[in-house]
């Protein structure tokens, strides 16, 4: 089995992240065409709460999300729980 440092391994990560946004955005365009609506993970979410999430900061991306829309610690985490 292969052993992988953590320069390696943050590189497969951001790599499987920009792989998902590219999905994504493939969906939205798909579901726009073929007249589906389709809620993307994270729509309506800052850019600041996905930021801290994709750097593995989750009690500071939902502290953040709190901040910003005002809803209670349920809410945050399954917000979080979502992107």
């Amino acid at each position: 089995m292969p052993v992988y440092n953590e320069t390696q391994l943050s590189s497969f990560v951001d790599q499987i992240f920009e792989r998902l946004r590219a999905l994504e955005a493939q969906m939205v365009r798909v579901s726009e065409a073929a007249g589906v609506s389709y809620d993307a993970p994270g729509a309506g979410v800052p850019q600041e709460v996905i930021d801290l999430v994709q750097a593995g900061d989750r009690m500071g991306a939902m502290k953040k999300y709190r901040e910003a829309t005002g809803v209670g610690m349920a809410e945050a985490q399954e917000a979080i729980a979502k992107l």
